[in-house]
């Protein structure tokens, strides 16, 4: 369950999720670097509201033709139609890649969601078969609506809870570990300092040695230098 098996085997080692992991890391180590780069060189007549206007639109036309015409994304949702894969890898890319420049020139500070949208994407498998019946639900509720848009706004309107509740809790959970490691081995170093105040002699815990060990681990994932350190944070 804690991986959402359909039956078909654990998602967690798919031939197909694979991808995913493999560009998360990617982007993580070159996504900032290639972004700073490219901004750099982003001429000043293109960087305008209309430009980013036009970004967004485009992004939203392109998702509305794929929706149309080829959806679903099988190479990226089950490791089949191998023909398609230039397509569907480079709607991937552009698509979220002209949202933020459109983005971009919005007036108004979209932090706290655009921080959060990890969680949001790593726990809407749970949610998503039950919130569907929701939805399906909600629209027979409201069918005496001539217009049909109640229901739009309906729909938008538990997609905002999501985002702005439900998300940033999963965002938080994932983050768990980092949040909760600095306290850890403040605790730990403070308690050896209490004992010697006291007169005893401090005792390495099952715990303790527990917790050295994730330090190790969490320091070798990073890199272990002031460079590991900094990427860590972006």
């Amino acid at each position: 369950w804690v991986f959402r098996n359909w039956g078909n085997g654990c998602p967690m080692v798919l031939r197909w999720v694979q991808i995913y992991g493999f560009f998360y890391v990617l982007c993580f180590h070159f996504l900032r670097p290639l972004v700073a780069f490219i901004t750099k060189r982003i001429p000043e007549r293109c960087r305008t509201n209309t430009w980013a206007a036009g970004a967004f639109s485009t992004s939203q036309m392109i998702g509305l033709s794929m929706a149309l015409f080829h959806y679903p994304n099988l190479v990226l949702e089950s490791g089949t139609g191998l023909q398609w894969a230039w397509l569907e890898m480079s709607v991937a890319f552009l698509q979220p890649a002209l949202i933020a420049l459109g983005m971009s020139a919005l007036p108004f500070n979209l932090a706290w969601w655009g921080n959060t949208m990890l969680g949001c994407y790593v726990f809407h498998f749970y949610f998503k078969d039950q919130v569907g019946m929701w939805v399906w639900s909600l629209c027979d509720w409201v069918t005496w609506d001539p217009t049909g848009l109640l229901a739009f706004f309906l729909i938008i309107g538990l997609c905002a809870i999501f985002t702005t509740i439900l998300g940033p809790a999963g965002h938080y959970f994932l983050l768990t570990p980092t949040l909760l490691y600095p306290r850890i081995v403040k605790a730990m170093v403070a308690r050896p300092k209490a004992a010697v105040g006291a007169g005893t002699r401090p005792r390495s815990s099952p715990f303790a040695i527990a917790v050295g060990a994730l330090r190790g681990c969490i320091e070798i994932v990073v890199g272990g230098s002031g460079n590991g350190r900094k990427q860590s944070k972006l």
